[in-house]
């Protein structure tokens, strides 16, 4: 008895299977595009609601994200320090997990210091200074929370190499991990890249309806297209790069 698991698919059937997803994509775009139309009107008049009662507290949105993300990253961050001073190996094993907490919740604080900083500069909000003047603290504060985790990481592996401040600090870093960090980092990357790879049309889809719908302009749509286009482009010159050093 033949086994047809392996047996790849003819061009027909490949063919077939895009046309189906297609089509099923565009249904689904058409209905909610439908969907959204129908309540157009109500949707952009909660928005607002929503927008502007944000403009009104955005500085306290900005102080209670930074705090509540900034303490996280600290306790952990002491939770780790404490770990590593009782000198054992199964300790600094808990006390990488409590560094990879602390290091999340840091970078995570810094994304949505940047979203909220974005949505605050309106000429209708009433404390965009406030705002910026923050935005300067909190940030500068994450990159400090970065410094002191780093130096934090090189108690436990003094091989490491680089500080925040450096200009090649993800070089220098890089150079001095070990195979099997180096392998999670590949790993990891790459699910980045599957997922931004999925991701990243249908965000150039929701600003297409965001364009048709709520009037936000070509910009969000070319923005989006120009990440994509990096994106796409840094990994496939990339991987030709590493074949050819490969195979030299």
């Amino acid at each position: 008895m033949k086994n047809n698991k392996n047996k790849s698919k003819s061009m027909g059937q490949i063919l077939a299977k895009i046309v189906l997803w297609l089509v099923a994509g565009g249904a689904v775009g058409f209905l909610t595009s439908f969907l959204i139309m129908s309540v157009k009107k109500d949707t952009t008049d909660v928005m607002y609601i929503f927008y502007n009662g944000y403009l009104q507290y955005s500085f306290g949105y900005q102080a209670g994200f930074f705090a509540v993300l900034g303490a996280v990253a600290f306790i952990y961050y002491r939770k780790a320090g404490a770990a590593i001073r009782q000198g054992t190996y199964e300790e600094e094993d808990k006390a990488n997990d409590y560094q990879n907490v602390s290091i999340s919740a840091n970078e995570i604080n810094m994304v949505i210091q940047f979203l909220l900083f974005g949505l605050a500069m309106d000429m209708k909000n009433p404390n965009m200074l406030a705002c910026v003047i923050l935005f300067v603290i909190f940030c500068t504060g994450i990159i400090i929370m970065e410094a002191v985790l780093i130096k934090q990481i090189k108690k436990i592996h003094p091989l490491k190499n680089g500080d925040v401040g450096d200009t090649n600090f993800n070089k220098r870093w890089m150079d001095s991990c070990d195979e099997a960090e180096r392998m999670i980092i590949y790993k990891a990357s790459y699910s980045t890249f599957q997922v931004m790879k999925s991701m990243l049309p249908i965000m150039e889809a929701v600003a297409l309806l965001g364009k048709l719908m709520f009037e936000t302009g070509n910009f969000p749509i070319i923005l989006i297209c120009i990440l994509w286009g990096v994106h796409t482009g840094v990994y496939c010159f990339g991987s030709m790069k590493l074949e050819k050093e490969g195979i030299e």
